[in-house]
Parts: C-alpha cells; sequence; structure tokens
C-alpha cells in the first residue's frame, strides 16, 4: 500500500477514504479504525467547498477581465483610427506620436496592465486638452472609464487567485494527513494480521487499489491546476 500522490485531485483522495472507512467498519477486528476516516471524510466536506468557491471566483473574475480587456481595445482602435485621421494619416506626426508611441494594433498588445496605465497617464490628460469639438474628445471619458474597469479587474483577479493559492495548502495539509492516516493504519492493520496469523494481503484488503493508471501521472487525473486565461486574454 503505497501514499497516494498529492497531485492527485481532492475527490480521488476521497474515494480511497470512502473505500477504506467502510472496509474497516465491516470488520468486527477493526471497527474502531473506521472512525479517524469517517472524520477525515467529515472535513474533506468544509475543504471542498473553500476550494471550489476559490475556484469558481478565480474563473469568473478572469471572464470579467477578458471582457474589460476587450472593451479597452476596441475603444483603443477605434479612437486610433480617428486620431491617425486627425493627424493627416502621418504616423509620425507628433500629434499622432502624442497618443501612440506604436502603432494602435502593437500597443493594445501590450501587458495590459502597462495598456492600461498607459491610457490613464498619457492618452487620457492628452485628450484633457483637445477642443471639445474635437472627435477626440469623446474617447477621454471612455477610455479612462474602460482602464479604470481592467484594472480594477486584473486587482480582483489578483485576489481571487492570492485566495485559491491558500485554499490550495489547506488541501495539500488535509491530503498529507490522509495520506499519514492511512499509513499509519495499515501499520495497525499489519499488527493485527501478524497477532493472528492472517497473511499480508489481509492489511492490503482494507485499502481500494491503485490501477496502473491511477499510479500514473496524467492531466486528466490530477489536481487542476489554477485556471489559465483563454488563449489571448490578458495578463497583469
Amino acid at each position: 500500500m503505497r501514499a497516494i500522490a498529492t497531485n492527485r485531485s481532492i475527490l480521488h483522495f476521497l474515494e480511497h477514504l470512502e473505500a477504506s472507512e467502510a472496509a474497516l467498519a465491516a470488520d468486527p477486528e477493526t471497527a474502531e479504525l473506521a472512525a479517524p476516516f469517517a472524520e477525515s471524510i467529515q472535513d474533506f466536506e468544509g475543504v471542498f467547498r473553500k476550494e471550489r468557491a476559490a475556484r469558481r471566483d478565480v474563473v469568473r473574475s478572469q471572464a470579467v477581465l477578458n471582457v474589460a480587456d476587450a472593451g479597452l481595445d476596441i475603444d483603443t482602435t477605434a479612437f486610433g483610427g480617428i486620431a491617425f485621421v486627425e493627424a493627416g494619416q502621418d504616423r509620425r506626426s507628433p500629434e499622432f506620436r502624442q497618443y501612440f508611441p506604436v502603432a494602435p494594433s502593437q500597443l493594445i498588445r501590450w501587458n495590459l496592465r502597462k495598456q492600461c496605465e498607459h491610457t490613464v497617464h498619457v492618452l487620457v490628460p492628452a485628450l484633457s486638452k483637445v477642443a471639445k469639438t474635437s472627435p477626440l474628445k469623446p474617447f477621454a471619458a471612455k477610455l479612462k472609464t474602460r482602464a479604470e474597469t481592467a484594472l480594477d479587474a486584473m486587482d480582483k483577479r489578483a485576489k481571487a487567485k492570492a485566495a485559491l493559492s491558500h485554499v490550495g495548502l489547506e488541501v495539500e495539509e488535509w491530503k498529507e494527513g490522509v495520506n499519514r492516516l492511512r499509513l499509519s493504519t495499515y501499520a495497525e492493520l499489519l499488527k493485527i494480521a501478524a497477532e493472528k496469523k492472517y497473511p499480508k494481503s489481509y492489511a492490503d484488503a482494507f485499502f481500494m487499489a491503485e490501477s496502473r493508471a491511477d499510479t500514473a501521472t496524467s492531466d486528466e487525473s490530477a489536481e487542476p491546476s489554477t485556471p489559465a486565461a483563454p488563449t489571448g486574454a490578458p495578463t497583469a
């Protein structure tokens, strides 16, 4: 009987706990060993709820950030098109360069936080100086709102990821506790087997067998990693 790899999912650990608790409770000679397994199963409920809630918050905060990023890119591109016309279609002119040190299509591929900071500290102040009748003027408030919304979304995602990381430590500790329980119980069962002159296989019977597929590390069986941004999605 081996320790369960801690990269396995929390549900995989639960299945092993359930199997051993049922097996131990079914034999009068081992029934008293089942209680710690039942307690660990109860602890699972709280740990799982925390992990599920933390993962949900990361996924939802990433989704909100994706939309904020897309909105900023759309308005930045639209602004760039009008600014290009207003600058006499000369991308090297000072009029255009005051907004875009690079082409708008390049700017929206910047690190999102850098793009937002450029918007807030360069574009918006420059737009505050243009005439009210300028077709560029409406973009001042629009881009400011877009950038601030994206920055706020990034901060919320960062908090969600930090919370998930903290919960991940709790999950890791719970898994380690399960492994310690299983190993110590196995040792107790070996003692019983020796005293009763049972074969060593007696102790193995109380633990769910790990198939070769179970013991192999795979993306499908391992604990999911922190939810990642979709391809092309923003990074802080």
